[in-house]
């Protein structure tokens, strides 16, 4: 069941799930790269910088995650300008 959506720019400094509106019964989500390449890793302990990090490429299909791995997400814009994230958050069972 869709739940929200949301789009975050990522810029130059390190995004955390604190800049996002997860709803409360989210059970996973789609996230999709608009506008640049993003940055981004879910360790919870590492920022990912411009140029080191898994990419979110603007070419690229929405991945899908599970809400535990959104919730420990940080991304950053890769080399260049910022980039908008797109996320639609979903509850119930996966898809």
């Amino acid at each position: 069941m869709f739940l929200g959506f949301q789009q975050v720019v990522a810029g130059a400094s390190v995004k955390t799930v604190t800049d996002l509106n997860i709803p409360a019964n989210a059970t996973h989500a789609e996230v999709q790269a608009d506008t640049q390449t993003v940055r981004y890793n879910m360790n919870n302990a590492t920022d990912p910088t411009q140029t080191v990090g898994m990419q979110f490429l603007v070419t690229s299909e929405p991945k899908s995650f599970l809400i535990e791995d959104i919730r420990r997400i940080r991304f950053i814009r890769g080399a260049g300008s910022d980039g908008n994230l797109n996320i639609h958050y979903f509850g119930g069972r996966n898809i």
